[in-house]
């Protein structure tokens, strides 16, 4: 077998991961790939895997993004698994198999067993090509977070202050998000809602667990939807119950919440908002989201 490390050398601790990479596979048919600036990953695995027809096991060393680009760059590889080596800043996707710590030894990556997953295909005419989730797409309130706190890192302003400057609007002005929200042809919302998500993953920013009841093995998407509430009812009601998961099967939101297992959901707006994939954000006016069964090999460490 083959082993192939993209390595971001800009997320968290991916020099150090580097460097230990190279004690870790001495021995072994390894190269390192280093990113060079977003999504260039993608284009390099699709690149690579025109020419090498071995088994390769890919390992993804970032944190959310990197383990994106990685999983577009790989989508519809058959001779590929992937590997997450859980270095960057954020690794939401790492706490569905027990959280980032569990993916912090090369040795016992490599020694690890792959298991087919589920993705997340997204689609829609602003987009020039699908993007793959391994994890959540979420949109509303806490991808106005998201959008507003990379408008905040552009300008320079740095967390926690980028953070405070970015929910401070979403609060005010977030709660009124204009879109409908289906999944297989049923209307979740109407015309209005407050945040919502489809996903694979479980969690999302850190540390919101945005859809505690995903399986990223069952060939179904998780959407969960939260209709318009009052700034009270948001602050007192959904905040804590969706850090911690709570916020499906509520009876204090019961009519508030709408959550449903489907293989297809289609986000339809207005005009342009913005979607925030695995961390990544995109915008546009018309998505659809569909299931893609057992997409990829995802490498579970060696207990």
């Amino acid at each position: 077998m083959k082993h192939l490390i993209i390595c971001n050398t800009h997320a968290g601790h991916g020099k150090d991961a580097k460097e230990l990479a190279l004690k870790a596979f001495e021995g072994l048919d390894f190269e390192i790939y280093e990113t060079v600036d977003q999504r260039s990953a993608i284009s390099f695995l699709r690149n690579y895997f025109k020419d090498h027809k071995e088994l390769t096991r890919v390992y993804a060393c970032g944190g959310d993004g990197t383990l994106h680009e990685v999983v577009n760059g790989l989508v519809g590889v058959k001779n590929a698994e992937l590997a997450l080596y859980a270095c960057g800043t954020g690794n939401d996707f790492a706490k569905v198999y027990g959280g980032k710590d569990k993916f912090l030894d090369f040795k016992k990556l490599i020694h690890g067993n792959p298991t087919p997953i589920d993705l997340t295909k997204l689609e829609g005419p602003s987009m020039k090509e699908p993007w793959y989730s391994i994890n959540v797409i979420n949109f509303g309130f806490d991808a106005i977070v998201g959008a507003k706190g990379n408008e905040n890192k552009k300008k320079g302003i740095k967390d926690p202050y980028g953070f405070t400057h970015a929910i401070v609007p979403a609060i005010l002005h977030g709660r009124f998000n204009k879109a409908t929200i289906t999944a297989d042809g049923e209307d979740l919302n109407g015309k209005k809602f407050l945040l919502g998500s489809v996903s694979q993953g479980q969690f999302v920013g850190g540390e919101w667990h945005a859809a505690p009841k995903s399986n990223n093995t069952d060939g179904l998407l998780d959407v969960c939807v939260a209709k318009t509430m009052t700034f009270l009812g948001l602050m007192t009601k959904l905040f804590g119950a969706y850090h911690d998961g709570k916020h499906i099967d509520n009876p204090k939101l019961k009519k508030k919440v709408i959550y449903r297992r489907s293989k297809e959901v289609t986000i339809v707006a207005p005009s342009d908002i913005d979607l925030c994939v695995d961390g990544e954000m995109i915008r546009g006016n018309n998505f659809k989201c569909t299931i893609v069964p057992q997409a990829i090999k995802f490498v579970i460490p060696e207990e």
